[in-house]
């Protein structure tokens, strides 16, 4: 798997400090410092960062594109159109990485590379499925 590309979400925490039950924990998670740190690691090291915008991502099911309504404390994705069941987060990492490509000019229809790697992914050891995790803080399409 390669790192070439970080695609992200494109966040307004300016905007989401303002709800105040969710402030405190957002400005604990140093989002936008953590962001700044993303693209000048991706310069130094000559990645290339694509911020994508976040509407959908998490709504949308990565294998058929249909929508699929879910609370924020629902932790897992179960489409009721294809049949896909994965972590939430990873859905939309998954979405994220697909929408990023897309930005930077890499058409993903046909390509069935980015689907051989999300099945291989969703399998752990003895090949039963998994939650991948991220690397780092939020939903970054950057996995181990």
């Amino acid at each position: 798997m390669s790192s070439d590309l970080i695609a992200y979400e494109n966040l307004q925490v300016r905007n989401m400090v303002r709800n105040h039950h969710l402030a405190k924990s957002i400005s604990d998670a140093a989002w936008s410092v953590f962001i700044d740190w993303v693209k000048y690691y991706a310069q130094i090291f000559g990645k290339v960062q694509q911020p994508v915008p976040p509407q959908n991502t998490t709504i949308d099911c990565f294998d058929c594109k249909q929508p699929v309504q879910k609370s924020l404390s629902t932790r897992t994705h179960v489409c009721p159109h294809c049949g896909s069941v994965r972590c939430k987060d990873e859905n939309a990492a998954w979405n994220i990485l697909e929408k990023g490509l897309r930005l930077v000019g890499i058409n993903t229809v046909g390509h069935t590379e980015i689907k051989q790697l999300v099945w291989t992914s969703r399998l752990g050891e003895g090949g039963t499925p998994r939650c991948m995790r991220s690397i780092s803080v939020g939903r970054m399409s950057v996995f181990r």
